[in-house]
């Protein structure tokens, strides 16, 4: 009688450590799945496949699309140049030429390389007040004694309503600068993303 009990605690165990296996393997697919969701979801953006035509790669979009772009510029190292119907530099805004510093140069892109601006704090302010400067006086302001001039304006609301053509780009910093000799593995790839106004 004795060996029956036992035999019945062994397969009892036995049936408890199946069913903590089968929870906790399930479990682990659970967040498998939910951690997949979250990043899809994430950048939406990052899966669109693009139709490569005469060797480049486009696709049409709206402003609705080039927002979270330029919200990712800085974080991404990305260069976002604007430009209008002539293929001319739609201006974003401006800033103290470093050689004769009576005089202001326009800029039409967004890079990080060229813009030296301090903390990701100070970073997503300048995209805030870049997008939506008219809401933001004191940030225009904020950012014209350190020599950017945001001309106040929205620049959203320049590109709401208006379709552009979006075409990708690749390069190396560092073949920009003149270090030809940099290995492969040291060199900073930068993606430049050209939205051109239809």
């Amino acid at each position: 009688m004795e060996n029956a009990a036992d035999a019945l605690q062994m397969a009892a165990a036995v049936m408890i450590f199946v069913l903590a296996l089968t929870i906790s393997i399930n479990s682990f697919g659970e967040v498998r799945q939910t951690s997949k969701i979250i990043i899809d979801y994430q950048d939406r953006e990052y899966d669109y496949t693009y139709v490569e035509q005469n060797g480049s790669t486009q696709r049409i979009i709206s402003a609705e699309t080039i927002t979270p772009s330029i919200y990712k510029a800085y974080k991404e190292n990305y260069k976002i140049v604007f430009k209008d119907k002539n293929g001319n530099g739609i201006e974003l805004y401006r800033k103290m030429d470093t050689k004769d510093p009576t005089q202001t140069i326009s800029i039409c892109s967004i890079d990080l390389e060229k813009d030296v601006l301090g903390n990701d704090d100070e970073k997503e302010r300048f995209i805030k007040t870049l997008l939506y400067g008219s809401k933001y006086p004191e940030e225009v302001e904020k950012f014209r004694k350190s020599r950017i001039f945001l001309n106040g304006r929205n620049f959203y609301d320049t590109i709401k309503g208006k379709q552009f053509i979006e075409s990708l780009g690749v390069y190396y910093q560092e073949e920009v600068q003149g270090q030809a000799d940099t290995p492969d593995a040291n060199r900073t790839r930068k993606r430049v993303i050209t939205y051109t106004e239809i």
